[in-house]
């Protein structure tokens, strides 16, 4: 009569598990894929968050209601970024910006802003201060200090790097009658870049740069 053997039997199990040990394999797989890739879209996330922040504000550094009359009286017209301690390779850690703050329904009031790299209790922040000239905020501003808001979420992401490059050319114009010096006009760009790693999978890390031209010409006499 027709049957399976045994051995018969133990093939065909050995193969089932063969193919059920393949198949969680490949699953575990997919599942451990989509994880990393649900953590890199939560760290490009913060990351460009924070980054679209900072370079709203530095595109607007140096903006003066009054610029147009400093133009025609030939007054020099400041650029509104101030960079913390510059590296051999050109680059800091913080970038300190001015400008007239319209939203306060008056010119001639300046917005303070500074944005810095703070390591506190070993994670890496992004960090900012808002204020007006009344806030005596820059680059020398403690890392301590209690008025910093963080822009990095300290609980999701460590900050290993920030960096600003500050780059400018000038434009001869006219020459300064009055001390025989040359009027130029400058214009600025700044680069930002971000790494940081995700603290819950310390695997996971991503460097983002972005390239912000301030829309606002200075003026040296």
């Amino acid at each position: 009569m027709g049957g399976f053997s045994l051995i018969e039997l133990m093939i065909a199990l050995t193969i089932m598990l063969m193919v059920s040990l393949v198949s969680v394999q490949i699953s575990a797989n997919v599942f451990s894929t989509n994880t990393q890739l649900i953590h890199m879209t939560q760290l490009t996330g913060e990351l460009r968050s924070a980054i679209q922040i900072i370079s709203r504000d530095i595109r607007r550094a140096g903006y003066n209601a009054d610029a147009l009359a400093g133009f025609l009286t030939t007054q020099a017209i400041d650029s509104g970024v101030t960079m913390g301690t510059v590296d051999d390779a050109g680059a800091a850690e913080c970038v300190h910006v001015t400008y007239d703050d319209i939203s306060r329904g008056q010119s001639g009031v300046q917005a303070n802003v500074v944005y810095r790299l703070r390591t506190v209790s070993g994670v890496g922040r992004l960090s900012v201060l808002f204020g007006d000239e009344d806030d005596d905020y820059s680059c020398d501003t403690a890392i301590t200090d209690t008025d910093w808001v963080d822009l990095s979420d300290p609980l999701l992401v460590d900050i290993s790097a920030l960096q600003f490059i500050h780059n400018d050319s000038l434009t001869d114009i006219a020459e300064n009658l009055n001390n025989g010096h040359m009027i130029q006009v400058g214009i600025e760009q700044i680069s930002i870049t971000i790494t940081a790693t995700l603290r819950s999978n310390d695997t996971i890390s991503r460097t983002i740069t972005n390239e912000v031209q301030i829309r606002n010409q200075y003026l040296r006499v």
